[in-house]
């Protein structure tokens, strides 16, 4: 079977010349050929096979980070006069979500956990209502260009 597979690899192999390489990284794999007891040919096919497989991994973990980025994207409320926003609907959204633009913005039935998880930013809103309940600095971290903040 290993005989098989030699053979194989042999008949696998020929002379390859390979335009470009650097003369001063042929001369370091020359060296390490020697330093390892292998030839020019093993060492570059052992690299060869490195660069195959990092490329394939590399490939497989850009495109799961652009689904995760994909996934977790924020979503954009904006342009409106007036809304309400209550606590079961932005779980139900599942995503942060960004207020933009916004004349009167109110949340309802709302828990300072829903407003953690799900609130991105409240950006130029004039009249802002938040129950409460929830901490006026969870509020003020992610508010910018409000003219009115009213606790009801």
């Amino acid at each position: 079977m290993a005989e098989n597979k030699e053979q194989n690899e042999k008949e696998d192999t020929g002379n390859i010349s390979i335009k470009g390489v650097q003369k001063r990284l042929y001369d370091r794999v020359k060296n390490l050929a020697r330093d390892t007891g292998k030839t020019v040919g093993d060492i570059t096919n052992d690299a060869f096979k490195v660069v195959l497989a990092a490329a394939g991994e590399t490939k497989k973990v850009g495109e799961e980070f652009i689904q995760a980025v994909r996934d977790s994207k924020s979503t954009y409320v904006q342009d409106l006069n007036a809304i309400e926003i209550t606590g079961p609907e932005l779980e139900k959204n599942n995503k942060k979500v960004n207020f933009k633009n916004i004349q009167n913005l109110t949340f309802k039935d709302i828990t300072e956990i829903d407003f953690d998880n799900y609130v991105e930013s409240i950006v130029n809103v004039k009249n802002l209502e938040i129950p409460k309940g929830i901490s006026k600095f969870k509020i003020l971290e992610r508010v910018k260009y409000v003219d009115s903040l009213k606790f009801v």
